[in-house]
């Protein structure tokens, strides 16, 4: 049986499966012009996407960060390229950094503060999918390496850019799951990856409680369920999920017979919506959760904003039926 992983959300009416004007990083609002942005696991996936599309805004400097060193530079060198093909003079920079290890993220950030650089955007997008099966049956070692990618490392990284020197506007974009959502599915075999990833997103809204959006603005977001060479390499198989995005959403069939709009797509959805998140359009959304196609238009829309303001705890994880 396989696992869907549709996010539907009542007041959304219009799902995306491409970018569109609202969030295009070509738009003025859009435009970051003037920021530093850092990306975890930047090199490829949607990480590699998310950097691509804040080189098209125009960002000042664009930082990948990855373990692997060659994977690294190669990112570095098509995001030049795509600099010079959107005409942007956007400086490209790779970090090697485990974000799992507190040693490497030490290091990462003090080369940075040596190297004079402010990080004006971070995008925590490093993930670990941990063991497959149950979890009473999994190497504990493995589980809780999942633990230090998918929630110590959040709260790690955060703490390490809320801290810069200076009071300028920051924006601070998490790459979630769908998997916070959907964890009383029948399948288990992404059992550590929900877990993990939903405690994650625990810590996440908790921080953003704490903070004043207009020092620190949280937004984070599910990108769509790609099927990549992490999770290739997790031991995740096609048939495990009913529907991959794959750069090519699919449209479930639940979607038509409620009457949604939607349309097929590309992959530059995730990687103009995390632009578009780290912009003060999105101030509204602090420390909640979202999905990449959902229409930000409709999200802005009076009665929503105002549903949000009331209710603290929609598009937030908690226990329901209290």
């Amino acid at each position: 049986m396989a696992v869907s992983l549709s996010l539907n959300f009542a007041p959304i009416k219009t799902l995306h499966r491409e970018s569109y004007p609202a969030i295009s990083p070509l738009e003025p609002e859009n435009n970051q012009a003037g920021k530093t942005v850092l990306v975890t696991g930047g090199a490829g996936g949607i990480g590699f996407a998310i950097a691509t599309a804040f080189v098209q805004a125009s960002s000042s400097h664009v930082i990948i960060v990855g373990r692997r060193q060659g994977f690294l530079q190669d990112g570095v060198k098509r995001l030049e390229a795509e600099a010079r093909t959107a005409g942007t003079n956007t400086k490209i920079s790779g970090y090697s950094s485990d974000v799992s290890s507190l040693e490497a993220s030490e290091k990462l950030w003090a080369e940075l503060k040596e190297d004079g650089i402010v990080v004006d955007v971070l995008v925590l997008n490093a993930v670990a999918l941990g063991p497959g099966g149950a979890l009473v049956e999994a190497n504990l070692e493995v589980v809780w390496k999942a633990y230090e990618v998918n929630v110590r490392s959040l709260l790690d990284h955060t703490q390490r850019f809320y801290n810069q020197e200076g009071k300028r506007q920051k924006y601070l974009v998490s790459v979630s799951s769908s998997m916070v959502h959907n964890l009383d599915n029948e399948n288990s075999f992404l059992s550590a990856y929900g877990a993990t990833k939903t405690a994650g997103q625990v810590l996440f809204q908790q921080i953003a409680r704490d903070v004043d959006p207009a020092r620190l603005q949280m937004i984070s977001f599910h990108p769509g369920a790609i099927y990549s060479d992490g999770a290739r390499e997790g031991g995740v198989t096609k048939d495990m999920i009913d529907v991959w995005d794959d750069g090519m959403f699919c449209l479930s069939r639940s979607w038509i017979n409620e009457g949604v709009e939607a349309n097929l797509a590309t992959a530059a959805l995730p990687g103009n919506f995390a632009v578009w998140a780290a912009t003060p359009a999105a101030k509204f959304l602090h420390g909640r959760f979202l999905a990449a196609w959902w229409d930000v238009n409709e999200l802005k829309h009076d009665a929503l904003q105002e549903k949000l303001n009331s209710e603290w705890h929609l598009l937030r994880v908690g226990v329901k039926g209290l």
